[in-house]
């Protein structure tokens, strides 16, 4: 070949390879243009995700306050485990891993072995509101683990050696916490494991109680692990704001365990509910349902009957659902979420609707054969107290005697068509709109059927074949109570940022004027009459004048059901002082079972019970009579030492009487010892050289006794009786609970409880 052609095909290849090298120069500069230009961004984030742990700093949870600020939630600092699954070694690894957290948080190994198993996962939740202990105990085994992974792979081949675990991590969180337990568990509700509000106060406000992640970013290692130094960002967590409720936790005390007393004593088959409301602003001071839940363990069904139930079933979907059930009943505030008829408490707003509309007047005569026909109905409307009849009576008899005939009168007297406005001028068509979660809706008769049919009218005179709330009902009684002015019920007061300044508060809200202050305040003068005189007699507080009314409700639709007619609801709604209404309280028994099923037998107790707490408590001076001064517990003075003559004239001064046990001088010793409180009246023991007895005494059962027959039983065991409840009525008055029972030491007090068993009304 010449040397001209071996030239020719050298620069041929030259001139190949230049434009292979070019071609391939531009595609090389191509794909680093598209990484390192188009796709930065996306490129970036990998390498700092690999580079970087991003953590989320939670923020504290806001405090629920009560009205004093007394903290009745807390939120405290915890732990929360995560996971990053893709740095885990190998399957093997996984299931390690999985176990020992199963273990160690208390878990499913199933559900931590799911999110291991997540290989391409960089952050997964494990468990949140860890206990530093727990955590603690999470971080042994890692650091355990590592060090067997360091001795085992001690002198081995890279390829033959174990990973370390780097993918644990622990992260600051927060618990929440519920100091007192079941304290009004349904008001404040609870949160989830994300520490978000699922019920109550805790879900209405969730917004406001939640607060603002912050985030903590900071280099790491080939290993994962974070540096001490080169990069770290870090933004703060904004906490929530604190709500502070309108409940006074006092107030609240005393309605949860009088509540529970009742719903002991009564042997109620579902839940009590009662409110404890402000009558001039509408803020609630006290709101229970019993039984409950704590809210620290929401999961857990403390009813024990329907937990054995639950328990008995085998099917898992049947299960599943009953157990739902249960939780939802017991989560379900009854005051604000469930409806019922309201019965003869009802007879409070149909008379001042009366009134208002002059369709009556105090001297209206109202006649009660025991029952009384409808145009429309074929069988006689009846009064509780048939077949007996309270034959004639004027306004405030027909009130204190609960007169079902009479009522339906005074309804028809009223007419439909202004009935059905009133029942919407007092709020009962609508929610309240108070500021929790689920409340019920009422349920009514059309209005086109209602204005047609006459039974309808009847029945609704005397609060029964239609459904309000518990909220409605004190809320529209507080109107009545307080001038004639509806008020717009709330139990917040006040949000506050994390510093205590004031975000948001509440204001009292006027939502309208239903009736005129006459008729106010002569409604409060014949509700109060329905205590001292009427079927609410025991309800009756000494030294306080209390206004009321009972009521008994059917539960017509479970009836229907179970073809049970014994089902009852029984409630009694009252409001102190008459004279100058301040607080209003409503309870309500569902389903009690000790007979006889009345308001003014069930419920009207719960009411004195809460009253006498309450009302010293606010402030409110009992103002007594003759008759009451007379009853008035009195301080047993200190009279040891003195002469026969001395001690005479000391306890006289404070209506004491007495007598002699021996002849010595002076007083050695005396029964009832100094500073204890006995009925004026009772007699004082002085002993005169003689020896004091210090056995102890049987104490007689004086359950069905009157109270002087109960008193006289008493002090022949050398015991003393201090009675409560309807003690001055003039009816058939028993004996229906004391304080102790079994043996006491002579001398001891004994409170004794009557009841008026003639108050038998709804």
């Amino acid at each position: 070949m010449s040397k001209k052609a071996n030239s020719m095909t050298r620069r041929r290849i030259l001139f190949a390879a230049a434009g292979l090298g070019g071609g391939a120069f531009v595609i090389v500069a191509g794909r680093l243009f598209q990484l390192q230009v188009l796709n930065y961004e996306f490129y970036e984030e990998k390498a700092i995700a690999q580079q970087t742990k991003d953590t989320t700093i939670e923020p504290m949870r806001g405090t629920i306050y009560d009205c004093n600020m007394k903290p009745l939630t807390i939120s405290a600092s915890v732990e929360m485990v995560t996971l990053e699954p893709r740095k885990i070694a190998d399957d093997e690894q996984a299931q390690i891993i999985s176990q020992h957290l199963a273990e160690i948080l208390d878990m499913d190994y199933e559900t931590v072995y799911a999110k291991a198993s997540k290989t391409d996962s960089a952050y997964e939740v494990i468990k949140r509101g860890v206990e530093k202990e727990v955590a603690d105990e999470v971080r042994q085994f890692k650091s355990d683990y590592n060090e067997k992974i360091k001795e085992y792979n001690e002198g081995k081949p890279e390829d033959q050696q174990k990973k370390a675990i780097t993918s644990i991590y622990m992260a600051p969180d927060t618990k929440r916490y519920y100091p007192f337990g079941n304290f009004a568990a349904q008001v404040l509700g609870f949160v989830g494991s994300d520490n978000q509000g699922l019920a109550g106060i805790e879900a209405k406000y969730d917004s406001y109680l939640t607060g603002t992640p912050g985030r903590a970013i900071r280099a790491t290692n080939a290993n994962g692990e974070e540096m001490p130094f080169d990069y770290e960002m870090y933004y703060e967590a904004e906490d929530g704001n604190d709500i502070v409720l309108t409940i006074d936790e006092v107030i609240q005390h005393y309605l949860e365990k009088n509540l529970e007393i009742a719903a002991y004593d009564n042997n109620t088959q579902n839940q009590v509910a009662g409110i404890v409301m402000d009558v001039d602003t509408g803020a609630i001071l006290g709101m229970a349902t019993k039984g409950d839940f704590d809210p620290n363990d929401p999961f857990t069904i403390t009813d024990e009957q329907k937990a054995q139930e639950l328990a008995a079933i085998t099917d898992e979907e049947e299960y599943s659902k009953k157990r739902n059930e249960i939780l939802q009943a017991q989560w379900r505030n009854k005051a604000v979420t469930d409806t019922y008829d309201p019965g003869s408490t009802f007879k409070i707003l149909t008379a001042s609707m009366a009134l208002e509309e002059k369709a009556i007047t105090v001297d209206s005569a109202f006649y009660c054969p025991g029952y009384r026909m409808v145009e429309g109905w074929p069988q006689p409307i009846k009064c509780w107290y048939y077949p007996r009849a309270h034959g004639s009576q004027n306004l405030y008899q027909a009130i204190q005697n609960s007169c079902n005939p009479a009522f339906i009168d005074i309804g028809q007297a009223v007419g439909a068509k202004t009935f059905l406005e009133y029942y919407k001028a007092f709020g009962l068509n609508e929610p309240t709109g108070i500021d929790l979660p689920g409340e019920g809706e009422s349920i009514f008769h059309s209005e086109e059927q209602f204005l047609s049919n006459k039974v309808d009218l009847a029945t609704a005179s005397f609060g029964q074949n239609f459904q309000i709330s518990p909220l409605q009902l004190i809320t529209a009684v507080s109107a009545v109570a307080n001038g004639g002015n509806l008020m717009k019920p709330y139990i917040v007061k006040e949000i506050l940022d994390s510093d205590g300044k004031i975000v948001e508060s509440t204001e009292p809200t006027v939502v309208r004027q239903v009736i005129s202050e006459e008729t106010s305040e002569l409604m409060c003068d014949i509700l109060e009459t329905v205590v001292s005189e009427g079927t609410g007699k025991n309800a009756y507080v000494a030294g306080y004048h209390i206004a009321g009314k009972t009521g008994t409700s059917e539960k017509k639709a479970k009836q229907a059901e179970t073809g049970r007619n014994d089902l009852r609801i029984s409630s009694f709604i009252a409001f102190a002082p008459a004279d100058d209404p301040q607080v209003a309280v409503l309870v309500i028994l569902d389903e009690p079972t000790v007979q006889p099923v009345t308001g003014g037998i069930t419920a009207a107790p719960v009411i004195r019970r809460i009253m006498s707490d309450i009302l010293p408590y606010l402030g409110v001076e009992p103002t007594y009579t003759a008759e009451e001064l007379e009853e008035k517990d009195v301080s047993v003075p200190e009279v040891i030492g003195m002469t026969k003559t001395e001690a005479e004239s000391a306890l006289s001064k404070v209506d004491l009487d007495y007598r002699v046990v021996g002849d010595g001088d002076t007083v050695t010793d005396q029964l009832p010892s100094y500073g204890s409180a006995i009925p004026g009246g009772s007699q004082v023991v002085l002993y005169m050289g003689a020896e004091k007895p210090t056995e102890p005494v049987q104490v007689p059962n004086v359950a069905g006794l009157s109270v002087s027959a109960a008193r006289a039983q008493l002090e022949r065991a050398g015991l003393y009786m201090k009675g409560s409840g309807a003690v001055s009525s003039s009816g058939n008055v028993v004996a229906s609970k004391q304080n102790i029972t079994g043996t006491a030491a002579m001398g001891t007090v004994v409170t004794v409880e009557f009841t008026d068993l003639d108050q038998r009304a709804e």
